[in-house]
């Protein structure tokens, strides 16, 4: 069985199994058809390399959007006798197609931006950011050591978010919830909460102005 090395086996599992279900059906329904079928979508998944629940939901969705579309041409083929009904299941497939690139596009950009988040965490530009402080009062004899780096595996969702997300996290914090004029997609309704009402010193941080450097 395929793994995803980011997330604990009981919730690939459930990732796995949501997969499997959301599937369109097979024209030969049989054991041996069905795990070909599983095995390969599961790869698909896999090869996005999700690092967290909602990566893998995110994969997921794509993979599921490009089995209907190629279930939809599979469909057009069958019925090539009925030329309404082809063009019917053609259409589907064009517009099933462009909601998988439409959704893989979003999950390579929030890739890329988590990427920027966790170079951003380099301990230089922490600093910069206000992670953490030396008096000025007070003589250094030697630099002070730099800080233990982040485990952001060990973050919590919305510790995760506001580092991956800070202008987002600190709008939803500011406004006590998720803005008016909504220009991004919305976050679970937990990290949310989390975001507007948690104590941890990453959430506290959303309350200092933004900082230009950053």
């Amino acid at each position: 069985m395929h793994t995803l090395p980011n997330l604990p086996i009981s919730i690939a599992r459930e990732i796995f199994a949501d997969l499997s279900a959301g599937l369109p059906p097979l024209a030969t329904d049989t054991v041996e058809a069905r795990a070909a079928r599983d095995d390969l979508a599961m790869a698909a998944v896999a090869a996005l390399h999700p690092t967290d629940v909602m990566e893998a939901r995110h994969a997921v969705a794509i993979v599921t959007a490009d089995a209907y579309a190629a279930d939809s041409l599979r469909l057009a083929g069958e019925c090539r006798t009925d030329v309404a009904a082809t063009l019917r299941c053609r259409a589907q497939a064009a517009a099933l197609l462009r909601e998988m690139r439409c959704l893989l596009r979003d999950y390579r950009r929030n890739q890329a931006e988590r990427d920027k988040a966790l170079e951003a965490m380099h301990p230089a530009a922490m600093q910069r950011a206000g992670w953490w402080f030396r008096e000025a009062s007070v003589p250094a004899p030697e630099p002070p050591a730099a800080p233990e780096p982040v485990d952001f595996s060990a973050l919590s969702e919305a510790e995760q978010y506001a580092l991956l997300h800070p202008e987002r996290a600190r709008r939803i914090r500011a406004e006590g919830g998720l803005p008016a004029r909504l220009d991004f997609g919305p976050p679970e309704p937990e990290i949310v909460h989390a975001l507007v009402h948690g104590t941890s010193p990453i959430l506290l941080a959303l309350d200092r102005p933004a900082v230009a450097a950053e």
